[in-house]
């Protein structure tokens, strides 16, 4: 004889087995070895890691300033919108160290977040309750999406760009510098590559001499492990250059002069400006193309980002195919690249050329 099952019954009994069996994420994440947790972990790149545990850290001492009986792991989706809100606005948005090595910190009000901070913010609040098993309504996603649009309509989408430099910068830069030096060899090997490979700073803080292969009379190959939408790397192809400006020379001289022959390309220094065995940060990088061009005196919004925006602008004026560019570049998707050229092509062809 056959038992029809009611539909309450059926969601009880799924219910039920869910519970019985310990299918919450946080039960089965907690069973994991290490190896596997840090697999799980990889899941996402170093630095988004990093950003989404800041966010975490964020949005818990936002709970507790704002209420201390907010549990941020069973928060409402009200106290999000309230904390996504009030990071727009600049109220408690900025993130202050009483001790770093305590890792004690705090929230302090500051200037209002660029829409992609507040954005990322809930990806990374999203990420952590996402761990420990918490689901989203429609509802609950609708009334987000809607506090993050009406954000973006109030506040500019448009992210802040820095400025690209090229082969005239690099000369002034350059021209002062000594290169009896290892810091200067460094750093002019370091900022030639960032324009002529097109590199993020990510990459070469953390290129191996293993990872370079010198190629005579043409110029070297430079093989980056992990690049960012790329887990299998890439390898650019540097090519030798025929004036003042050679990255395959400075890179040569470079090394050679401070004894590099394995480990780390580009490393930091002691106070004697000594090559050390680590390599150097990102954010060392971005203070050295900063510091650069102050000490050059030329001005603009210079940083790690801008020897790769030169790159694609001097070699769409030089008239070099897009498909070549984005080799160099490593991007796969034209409308990535577009943010590039669009000041540079907007005038070329242009559909009022001619009409009066």
């Amino acid at each position: 004889m056959s038992h029809s099952v009611s539909k309450s019954e059926a969601q009880r009994t799924v219910t039920e087995y869910k519970a019985s069996t310990g299918l919450l994420r946080e039960e089965i994440v907690c069973d994991l070895n290490d190896d596997a947790q840090d697999f799980v972990k990889s899941k996402h790149a170093p630095k988004t890691q990093l950003a989404y545990k800041s966010d975490a850290r964020i949005f818990t001492e936002w709970c507790y300033l704002q209420n201390p009986s907010i549990n941020p792991l069973h928060c409402k989706t009200a106290d999000i919108c309230n904390f996504l809100a009030m990071q727009a606005k600049g109220n408690l948005s900025r993130w202050q160290w009483v001790d770093k090595k305590k890792g004690q910190g705090t929230l302090v009000n500051g200037k209002p977040l660029a829409f992609s901070s507040v954005s990322r913010r809930f990806s990374g609040v999203k990420f952590a309750l996402s761990q420990l098993g918490r689901k989203f309504s429609k509802a609950e996603t609708e009334v987000v999406a809607d506090t993050l649009a009406g954000i973006a309509n109030r506040v500019s989408t448009q992210p802040s760009k820095v400025k690209g430099f090229g082969p005239d910068e690099l000369r002034l830069i350059f021209s002062e510098m000594n290169l009896n030096d290892h810091v200067d060899l460094r750093d002019r090997a370091l900022l030639m590559l960032l324009f002529a490979g097109a590199f993020r700073r990510s990459e070469l803080a953390s290129l191996k001499h293993k990872n370079i292969k010198f190629i005579q009379n043409k110029g070297m190959d430079i093989k980056i492990e992990k690049v960012k939408r790329n887990r299998n790397g890439i390898t650019k192809s540097i090519v030798a250059g025929d004036s003042d400006l050679c990255p395959v020379r400075f890179m040569q001289e470079y090394i050679d002069a401070a004894g590099i022959f394995n480990g780390y390309v580009f490393r930091r220094s002691n106070r004697s400006r000594k090559m050390l065995l680590d390599n150097i940060s990102d954010l060392s990088i971005y203070k050295i193309v900063v510091n650069r061009f102050k000490k050059a005196n030329i001005d603009g919004r210079f940083g790690g980002h801008s020897g790769r925006r030169g790159f694609v602008d001097t070699s769409l004026r030089a008239g070099k195919p897009i498909n070549k560019v984005m080799e160099m570049t490593g991007h796969k998707d034209l409308r990535t690249v577009q943010e590039y050229f669009d000041e540079t092509e907007r005038w070329k062809d242009n559909a009022g050329s001619g009409l009066y």
